[in-house]
């Protein structure tokens, strides 16, 4: 049995806050011159949902994969598989949009190319529209109906107030929307990082992350201010009211959460800058949902501990797919484990 894992103890610089959210508002200037959700459902997992996406050595997804091609150990002993979806059993999808003044004026890189998502998906895929700023709400309900969830984001409304981006809060109540229905379901997150509802937030959701069944995809928005200014501070600047703001640091430490939460549910990170790239990183996550496998098994223990996943893919004779370590021939994404309810 291992620990809970390190990411879901750190604690983050909730204090950066309104500093990075100005600095974002400050960038954007210079570039540029209701209906609440469904009420939480608690999560009680007797069965824990592992989603696996499979892709060979040139990055394309593997299709036609079954369930003898997977094998699965829990702590590392040989567990069964108790459920198994298919690449095309239709998957539920909730996109995630911060609306606070973080983003306001920097919507637009990501909102344009926003189709490139609904129309990758297939047609039978259900998609659900929320936003969160303080808390979240649900904007659309899911349905097969791509254009509904279209005009969901094209209608989102930015907040210009204070700069309370309670995002922790917000995706553990979105993953309580989604509930424990067994199949494929994900949030696609369009989020800055910043959190500022304290640690407490933060170790509620870790929890729920493990012991959910949902995959979470998040989007950085902001890329501009996860890097490092590419140029000195001149002289002039420095005696000036507006000084060349780094925050690259503290957007680090949000970076790394993401990253975390995306791993524990066997999901990604995108971290798109340009409309041509946030198109890009939309395509991937419509291709990564329409071939991602699900399996399922008992969660035997209920000792409120947090129990590794591992998964392995092999051939129809049951041999491992990756016989050559070094350049290997295939490439799976899986979460990480789960955390068991408490006795």
């Amino acid at each position: 049995m291992t620990k809970t894992p390190p990411w879901a103890t750190s604690q983050l610089p909730h204090s950066y806050l309104p500093f990075v959210v100005c600095a974002i508002l400050a960038l954007a200037v210079s570039n540029c011159l209701a209906q609440t959700g469904p009420p939480p459902i608690r999560v009680d997992v007797n069965v824990v949902n592992v989603p696996v996406t499979v892709s060979n050595a040139r990055g394309e997804f593997v299709g036609g994969l079954r369930q003898e091609n997977f094998r699965l150990r829990v702590d590392g002993e040989p567990r069964p598989i108790d459920y198994f979806a298919a690449e095309e059993e239709p998957a539920q999808v909730l996109v995630l949009v911060e609306t606070g003044p973080a983003v306001y004026l920097l919507r637009d890189e990501h909102f344009f190319a926003a189709a490139a998502l609904l129309n990758g998906l297939a047609s039978a895929d259900r998609v659900a529209v929320a936003s969160y700023e303080q808390s979240p709400r649900l904007l659309a309900d899911f349905s097969p109906d791509k254009q509904v969830a279209a005009a969901a984001l094209n209608s989102l409304i930015f907040g210009l107030g204070t700069a309370q981006l309670n995002f922790y809060d917000s995706l553990a109540q979105c993953i309580d929307w989604l509930g424990q229905a067994s199949g494929k379901r994900a949030i696609v997150a369009l989020t800055t990082g910043l959190d500022s509802s304290g640690p407490v937030a933060w170790q509620a959701l870790a929890q729920k992350l493990q012991r959910s069944n949902v995959m979470v995809l998040p989007v950085e928005l902001g890329g501009e201010l996860r890097k490092p200014p590419a140029r000195k501070v001149r002289s002039s600047e420095r005696s000036g009211s507006r000084p060349v703001v780094d925050v690259s640091a503290e957007f680090a430490e949000f970076d790394r959460a993401l990253a975390g939460i995306a791993e524990e549910t066997g999901g990604r990170v995108y971290a798109p800058e340009s409309q041509a790239e946030f198109e890009s990183a939309y395509r991937q996550i419509a291709s990564l949902l329409r071939h991602e496998y699900s399996l399922g098994f008992s969660a035997r223990a209920q000792d409120g501990r947090y129990h590794n996943i591992e998964v392995e893919v092999v051939d129809t004779r049951g041999e491992p797919l990756n016989k050559n370590q070094k350049k290997p021939d295939f490439r799976w994404n899986s979460r990480r484990g789960f955390l068991a309810l408490s006795p």
